[in-house]
């Protein structure tokens, strides 16, 4: 009997965390969750986006919300949502990811792609490419950055050696 008791006791032990540990992972969440919510509203209210299907966060000098997704006529859309404004793209007009990813590659063809997205570089609309290289110092990080609309290389910063 005592052997069920300490079994009974261990089950409600671990449910009653799974709850509370689940709890807790929702209220951190939420936060995150209702700001994407909002970009994405914001995007349907200032731009012809009428179906958003993912949602980004971009910080450089100002911090964007990126919402991917299309108008009424399918055309995929990309919005990038601050405080002050709204300004939507569309993409099949513009230089894709995939041109971005083969313009760093062709600049650095031993470096590794970490991330790629669209962001804001002063006054440009751009994508972003964020990379790595390893050499015999060790390793660096770049950030690529390129014209949404035309691909036009602006600039790289580069980060101290690892």
């Amino acid at each position: 009997m005592n052997a069920k008791r300490t079994i009974t006791l261990g089950i409600f032990i671990v449910l009653t965390l799974g709850v509370v540990l689940g709890r807790f992972y929702l209220n951190i969440q939420n936060e995150h969750w209702d700001e994407k919510r909002v970009a994405v509203e914001k995007a349907y209210e200032g731009s012809m986006m009428t179906k958003a299907s993912k949602v980004d966060f971009f910080y450089g000098d100002a911090a964007y919300q990126i919402v991917y997704g299309e108008n009424k006529l399918g055309q995929r859309l990309i919005a990038w949502v601050s405080d002050q404004e709204v300004h939507t793209e569309i993409t099949d007009e513009a230089f894709t990811e995939e041109q971005a990813r083969a313009a760093v590659m062709t600049k650095a063809p031993s470096s590794e792609i970490e991330r790629v997205m669209p962001g804001r570089l002063g006054n440009d609309y751009v994508w972003e490419v964020f990379y790595k290289t390893k050499d015999d110092r060790g390793t660096r990080y770049f950030y690529d950055y390129y014209a949404f609309k035309d691909g036009t290389f602006l600039d790289t910063y580069r980060l101290s050696l690892q």
